[in-house]
């Protein structure tokens, strides 16, 4: 057999996209920040979501008209701003309140205990069935009933056993 010698070391390779591209820690954050969102924007643009017409203005963007209109507002009129949303926010009694005609009775939200007598009563019906959508609903009630008691649990607050014990 031929002596083998020691293999000479392989240069590192530099990818030519290295020495295309700046770094990101040599550019400004807002201007890399720019940079990414008019690469995304012609991304859009490459791919058909956005035409040259109704292709955003990237000042636009970064500056909507709501916030350049709110630099002149004096602390006043701020103020009287948020307390007027504030106060429509509380007069409002759901997310569906448009929806709802006049005089309509609106039904209150089943309690947590209904829903749950009503899953328990849909899977004991359902669980007796051979069906593959009786399956798809055994596994969104059993889903919705985890959920429902997750969203239980982080309600409740911690509490230590001296709480309940009066001090005399």
């Amino acid at each position: 057999m031929p002596a083998i010698g020691p293999s000479p070391l392989a240069q590192p390779a530099i990818p030519v996209s290295s020495l295309l591209h700046t770094p990101s820690y040599d550019q400004d954050p807002i201007a890399a920040a720019k940079n990414e969102l008019t690469c995304a924007l012609y991304d859009l643009e490459s791919i058909g979501v956005l035409q040259k017409v109704n292709r955003p203005d990237l000042e636009a963007l970064l500056n909507p008209l709501e916030e350049s209109r709110m630099e002149d507002a004096t602390d006043e009129e701020i103020c009287q701003a948020v307390l007027a949303t504030c106060n429509s926010e509380s007069q409002e009694e759901g997310p569906m309140d448009g929806d709802v005609e006049d005089g309509a009775i609106i039904e209150p939200r089943p309690t947590y205990h209904e829903v749950v007598q009503a899953a328990s009563i849909m899977s004991r019906h359902v669980a007796h069935v051979d069906n593959p959508v009786a399956r798809q609903l055994e596994v969104i009630l059993a889903s919705m009933g985890r959920q429902m008691r997750l969203e239980r649990s982080q309600g409740l607050t911690a509490t230590h056993i001296t709480d309940y014990f009066h001090h005399v």
